[in-house]
């Protein structure tokens, strides 16, 4: 079987598009551009400042990081309804071990770590040993680990925290992992630090 491209009815000469887009795959970038314009007319430019992108970013990191494991359950074709209960029982553990029992943070940072990674292989062995759904193991951890988060917190909140815990968490620290990805524009945002 040969494939065969269209060619114009008068001159026989096959077509070539330059440029070519299908709206059913990438919609959603072009109504992604469109929002993206119409806020930074609304905002006077002001949305696509540097800063404002610098702030976009850190304040929407924990869910980039959360994006990057979910891709992975997709793609082997399954769901995980508990990712949000499981970044709660683990923030409340964090909590608790560095506020209630001082913990130093990055000791406490790397507990919470392992318990999180002990969280994601106890739901995952049932989905590979037992065969169980992913879609009902997660939905059964959902309910379990936000019942386990009001357990741990004791339905109370939590502070304050360690001075290094707070720099940290804004996203903007001296040194080393500093506000370097902004380039030339990280003087002016770390001198108002």
């Amino acid at each position: 079987m040969t494939m065969t491209t269209p060619r114009t009815a008068e001159t026989g000469v096959e077509a070539k598009r330059p440029f070519r887009i299908n709206l059913r795959s990438s919609g959603i970038y072009v109504a992604f551009a469109l929002i993206v314009a119409l806020f930074s007319v609304l905002t006077d430019g002001a949305l696509l400042t540097p800063q404002n992108i610098s702030n976009i970013i850190v304040q929407n990191s924990y869910v980039l990081i959360l994006a990057i494991g979910m891709i992975l359950i997709i793609i082997a074709g399954h769901i995980d309804l508990s990712v949000g209960s499981v970044v709660a029982v683990t923030g409340a553990l964090s909590a608790v071990l560095m506020v209630n029992m001082g913990l130093p943070w990055p000791l406490a940072l790397l507990l919470t770590i392992l318990a999180g990674g002990l969280i994601g292989a106890w739901q995952g062995f049932w989905v590979a040993y037992f065969g169980i759904p992913a879609f009902i193991v997660t939905l059964a951890g959902m309910l379990l680990f936000r019942a386990l988060t009001l357990t741990v917190l004791g339905n109370q909140g939590i502070g304050p925290f360690p001075d290094a815990v707070r720099t940290l968490a804004n996203g903007f620290t001296d040194g080393y992992l500093g506000n370097i990805g902004l380039g030339p524009s990280a003087a002016p945002t770390c001198s108002a630090c």
